[in-house]
């Protein structure tokens, strides 16, 4: 496939776009700091940190010598750039830089921390390695690159673990559980963006830029080139450093610049064809981690097998890791492109696109079997084993279930579940599981629907409705044998009311108090 090259029309229409873009303001993000006084701490065996020789002007020297190092599992590194403690041998040691000379660095994450410097000195420059290590001494600043609102995240509730894409993602390393809720570096964050990506909710999101920015900034190149005469558009998302590759590959595509390929999710993906855009190229010859490529690859997954739903070719939305690959892309036909404003919150959008989508489908299948581990699902429930003691409805952190309110129910609305596993870990009768999948109907898909009912268990005293069957049976079920509850007085008042239960204890001279 050569390069197609645009046209007069569409290079005016190109024109027309980036002129337009240029004169949007996005927010800005909050800044973090790093403070260095060039105390270098040296980690290597003898031969290297000899090798190494005298530090560079400003720099002070410690070092670890290879000889006295326990077994990797034992030396721990916290910290980045101007705050690392090191822990070796029940020693603390703080630094401000690391250089790591062992043959296989201490640290094995795809993106190390600012400040940690691995070098091989029989295959790199000895003063070119000094002058960058002198280089960072001083104050520096970067962009904080992510936001965290913790009311929406999945990560756990009660000390139960759910969503663990975020961690599982960031090739940073740079997220921590913290039981209910995660916790996220931002000394060693780097802007990977992919845990913003992964995450099913938008408790996590991308800040440089931020989703409504981008999704702002994409919607308005893409009307305002096809305004100015162009025809629907090839996306093109690269980094400033391969921008120039990327429009080698497709000159005639409309390039946006970020700051990682991988904090552009599904919902911006959905969101640019739905506009207009006949394709959306994610272009990344060798910049992304591995860590990130891989997580990338499901939420790539999801969104092609939906198109291909829909009945347009999958790859219409697809990663680029050789120019090659190119040839076997393809391009959306022509649709009628939304006129649906942007919306800050990251599901809403997915499915403002998705329904577009749908609306321009010649044909869908009316539900999507997606691949394992997909942010959009239903759940399956076990009636014979669940009591509806609610356990999953105070667990569900996306709304998804929901009680009956003045009627022993479990209900489920599909449009709220995150896939993220809480009602599964919470379930005490292992009632639940989870089946990923998507309901291209909207209205099917945001109707709630009944899992489970069940008439009132009503008490033996008074008759007012308390519990429900199921519950009550298995109650009496579990606590048959005890000692507490051997005759059948005792046994009796699991069957009533919290009011006249204390009542009968009160009138039982049997009870000790």
């Amino acid at each position: 496939m050569s390069p197609v090259f645009p046209s007069k029309n569409q290079s005016q229409a190109r024109q027309a776009a980036y002129a337009a873009t240029s004169t949007l303001k996005p927010q800005p993000t909050s800044i973090v700091a790093y403070q260095s006084r060039g105390h270098l701490l040296l980690i290597g065996n003898p031969q290297s940190i000899d090798a190494f020789g005298e530090p560079p002007e400003g720099l002070s020297l410690e070092t670890i010598r290879g000889e006295g190092l326990p077994h990797m599992a034992d030396i721990t590194i916290q910290g980045a750039l101007g705050q690392f403690v090191v822990t070796v041998a029940g020693q603390t040691i703080k630094a401000d830089l690391i250089l790591d000379l062992m043959p296989r660095p201490i640290l094995g994450m795809s993106l190390k921390p600012p400040g940690y410097i691995t070098a091989d000195l029989s295959r790199q420059n000895l003063q070119h390695l000094k002058h960058t290590l002198s280089e960072l001494r001083g104050t520096f600043e970067k962009p904080r690159y992510f936001d965290y609102n913790e009311s929406l995240c999945a990560h756990g509730r009660s000390g139960k673990k759910g969503c663990t894409r975020c961690l599982e993602a960031c090739p940073a390393e740079a997220i921590t559980s913290q039981i209910n809720k995660i916790q996220v570096d931002p000394y060693r964050c780097q802007g990977g963006g992919i845990c913003a990506t992964v995450c099913p909710s938008g408790a996590i999101r991308y800040a440089y830029p931020k989703p409504e920015d981008l999704l702002t900034q994409l919607r308005v190149l893409i009307l305002s080139y096809l305004k100015a005469g162009g025809s629907a558009p090839d996306l093109i998302f690269a980094t400033e450093e391969q921008q120039q590759r990327a429009q080698q590959a497709l000159p005639s595509a409309l390039l946006i610049t970020v700051e990682e390929v991988a904090s552009v999710g599904p919902e911006v993906w959905l969101s640019a064809i739905s506009w207009g855009a006949r394709s959306v190229r994610l272009f990344d010859l060798d910049n992304m981690p591995p860590t990130s490529r891989q997580a990338l690859e499901l939420p790539l997954a999801m969104v092609q097998t939906l198109l291909s739903a829909m009945n347009y070719p999958a790859t219409a939305v697809a990663l680029l890791t050789d120019s090659s690959e190119l040839i076997t892309c393809s391009v959306m036909p022509d649709i009628t492109p939304s006129a649906h404003a942007v919306t800050t919150e990251k599901r809403q959008a997915f499915y403002l696109a998705l329904d577009h989508l749908v609306t321009q489908a010649e044909k869908t299948n009316p539900q999507v079997t997606l691949p394992s581990g997909s942010i959009f699902g239903e759940v399956i429930l076990d009636q014979s084993r669940c009591t509806l003691c609610m356990a999953c409805v105070s667990a569900c952190p996306g709304n998804a279930l929901q009680d009956g309110r003045t009627q022993p129910q479990l209900g489920f609305l599909e449009a709220n579940c995150l896939q993220c596993g809480l009602c599964t870990s919470t379930c005490p009768e292992n009632a639940i599981h989870l089946s990923p999948r998507l309901l291209l109907d909207h209205e099917q898909r945001q109707t709630p629907r009944i899992l489970h009912e069940e008439t009132p268990f009503c008490c033996i005293t008074c008759g007012k409705p308390f519990a429900t069957t199921s519950g009550i049976t298995t109650i009496i079920s579990k606590l048959a044998g005890h000692a507490l509850f051997a005759d059948e007085r005792a046994s009796n008042r699991l069957k009533m009311c919290s009011d006249c239960r204390v009542k009968d204890m009160m009138e039982d001279p049997d009870v000790e108090f």
